[in-house]
């Protein structure tokens, strides 16, 4: 289930943050004060860069048996569904949420004819989903892989 986002939601979306990002920075061998104050910056800037990219983008709490489980940002155009942001708590992933999400999306750029885009790291554990879901590599980077999924050109099976 996906609820509107509120500025009430900002202690649990900078949890959900760090969850996504925890691994990566303790390797670092910081203290636990300097990676929160990190963490913090670090999601003080996506969080602004993701407003100015994507000033109208909707922003949804994803929430699974009642629980606040993740977060999505969609951006809609006359040209394409971007998926800018999709990021769940570690208990809830590997459970078919996030494939379910991505689902709903691909439903709507197909009943809309308009692609549905997405950028995954290179490194990122979610490129394999979106390639078994039929995403093609649309551009990219030294970071991250422009994906796209349009209902025109996937396999049958991708769907």
């Amino acid at each position: 289930m996906l609820i509107k986002m509120s500025g009430e939601d900002q202690p649990f979306l900078f949890e959900l943050y760090c969850s996504s990002r925890m691994a990566e920075v303790q390797a670092w061998g910081w203290g636990e004060t300097a990676l929160r104050s990190f963490l913090h910056l670090q999601y003080s800037a996506q969080t602004r860069s993701y407003q100015l990219q994507y000033p109208e983008a909707e922003a949804y709490i994803v929430c699974q048996n009642g629980q606040r489980a993740g977060r999505i940002l969609i951006h809609r155009t006359p040209i394409c569904i971007r998926i800018v942001d999709i990021a769940l708590l570690p208990q809830f992933q590997n459970q078919g949420l996030g494939t379910n999400l991505l689902h709903t999306f691909m439903e709507e750029s197909r009943e809309q004819n308009l692609p549905l885009r997405l950028s995954v790291l290179r490194t990122g554990r979610a490129l394999a989903l979106y390639e078994r879901l039929g995403f093609q590599i649309a551009g990219q980077n030294d970071m991250y892989l422009a994906m796209e999924w349009n209902h025109e050109t996937c396999k049958e099976g991708d769907r």
